[in-house]
C-alpha cells in the first residue's frame, strides 16, 4: 500500500489555522515518501495553505527514465536549464501570493531566479537543504541570497556562517512522518518476504558495497537502486527493488537489525533514514558521528558503529539478545515521535523565517 495523494488525503486534515502562514513549496518532484511530499503533508497538518511547484524541466507527467535523459541533454546544451521553468514560478508566486517561499533543493533554483522573484514577492526566500556537501551542484544555495538556508550537517552550518555573511545558516536535521514511518503489523506472507537478520535501504555505492561485503554471515536483504555502473560483489542477492511508504515500514518490521551507513560526506549530520527507521520501528545500528548524541540517546534509543568489525560484533550481539534490541527499538520509535517529525522542524523554520509558531497537536 502507497502513501495516499495529496489530495484524496485533504478531507482528513486538520482545518486551515487562523492566520497560517501561506507557503509555497518549490522542489524537483513530489510523490509519496519523497521529501516535498512530506513537507507539503505536514505543512496542510499544521494548517498551513501550501501549494507545491515543481522546479523541473521536464513534463510533470513524463516518465522517471525519460525526465532523466530530458534533464541530462539540457544540462549539456544549455548553461543553465534550470531558468526554464523561471518565468513559470514568478507566475505561480503571482497567483498564490505566499506568505513564504521554501525552496527544498538548492542546486535546482538558480541565484537569477532568485533575484528575479525579489522584485515581484515581499516574502522571505529559504532554503532547507537536505543534501550532503558533495551534492550541492553549482552551490546555488550559497550565492543566492536567500533569507535563510537550513543545513543538516553541524559541519556545514558552522563552515558557511564563519565564511558567508549574505545568508543565514541554520542547522536542521532531516525528519520522519508518523503517519507514513510507522509500525505495521508483520503477515506470514510479509515475514517470508522481508524477513532477515539485517536490511539496509538506499542507493548502493562503493563505500556502502565494501562495508556490507563484511556481512557475508548474516542473512542480508539490500533495498534500493542500484546503478548499472557498479561491478557488484556481495554474495548476497540485491533485491532489485526500491522501498516506499508501507513496503518500507514491512522491510524495517521483517528485519532483526536496520543497518544505516551514512555517506562518508555526513561529516556531522544524519540522513533522512536515521529517523524514518527509528520512526518505523526499527532496532537500527548507525555509524557514528557528533550529531547523533543530540537527537538519540546511544546506547538505549540507537546503537553506533565506527568500524565494520564493531558493526559485525553489534550485529551478532543483539541477534543473539532480540529483548534488548526490541527495547532500545521501541525507546528511539518514541523518541522520533516525540522531537523529530516533520511538524518539528517545519514549526522551527516558521519561527525562524517568520516568527510564527504554530499550534503543535
Amino acid at each position: 500500500m502507497s502513501a495516499q495523494s495529496l489530495d484524496t488525503m485533504t478531507s482528513i486534515w486538520p482545518p486551515r489555522a487562523p492566520g497560517a502562514p501561506r507557503i509555497l513549496v518549490v522542489g524537483s518532484q513530489i510523490f509519496p515518501d519523497s521529501f516535498e511530499w512530506h513537507i507539503v503533508d505536514s505543512l496542510r497538518h499544521l494548517g498551513c495553505p501550501v501549494e507545491f511547484f515543481e522546479a523541473r524541466t521536464s513534463m510533470p507527467r513524463t516518465p522517471k527514465f525519460a525526465r532523466e535523459i530530458i534533464d541530462r541533454t539540457l544540462t549539456f546544451i544549455l548553461r543553465e536549464p534550470e531558468r526554464l521553468f523561471e518565468r513559470k514560478l514568478q507566475r505561480a508566486v503571482k497567483r498564490f501570493e505566499p506568505t513564504l517561499i521554501l525552496a527544498t533543493l538548492g542546486n535546482r533554483v538558480s541565484p537569477k531566479t532568485v533575484k528575479r522573484l525579489r522584485a515581484s514577492t515581499r516574502a522571505p526566500i529559504v532554503c532547507w537543504c537536505q543534501d550532503a556537501m558533495t551534492s550541492i551542484g553549482r552551490q546555488y544555495l550559497l550565492g543566492a541570497e536567500y533569507d535563510a538556508v537550513f543545513v543538516k550537517d553541524r559541519y556545514m552550518q558552522d563552515l558557511f556562517s564563519r565564511m558567508i555573511k549574505s545568508t543565514t545558516f541554520h542547522y536542521l536535521a532531516e525528519a520522519c512522518n508518523p503517519r507514513v514511518h510507522r509500525t505495521l503489523d508483520m503477515s506470514d506472507a510479509d515475514r517470508r518476504f522481508y524477513g532477515c537478520d539485517v536490511m539496509i535501504a538506499g542507493t548502493l555505492y562503493y563505500y556502502r558495497q565494501e562495508i556490507l561485503r563484511q556481512l557475508d554471515g548474516f542473512e542480508v536483504k539490500v533495498w534500493g537502486r542500484r546503478p548499472d555502473w557498479l561491478l557488484n560483489r556481495l554474495t548476497f542477492k540485491h533485491s532489485g527493488m526500491e522501498v516506499c511508504c508501507d513496503d518500507k515500514a514491512r522491510a524495517v518490521g521483517g528485519a532483526r537489525v536496520c543497518l544505516n551507513t551514512l555517506h562518508y560526506a555526513e561529516v556531522n549530520g544524519l540522513n533522512c533514514r536515521a529517523f524514518e527507521l527509528a520512526g518505523c520501528g526499527g532496532f537500527q545500528v548507525i555509524t557514528s558521528v557528533p550529531a547523533l548524541a543530540e537527537h538519540f540517546a546511544v546506547g538505549s534509543e540507537i546503537v553506533e558503529f565506527k568500524t565494520s568489525s564493531q558493526l559485525v560484533e553489534l550485529i551478532r550481539h543483539y541477534l543473539d539478545h532480540p529483548e534488548a534490541a526490541a527495547e532500545i527499538a521501541k525507546c528511539g520509535q518514541m523518541r522520533a515521535y516525540r522531537e523529530h517529525t516533520y511538524e518539528h522542524r517545519l514549526a522551527e523554520i516558521l519561527r525562524i523565517t517568520l516568527g510564527y509558531v504554530p499550534e503543535m497537536w
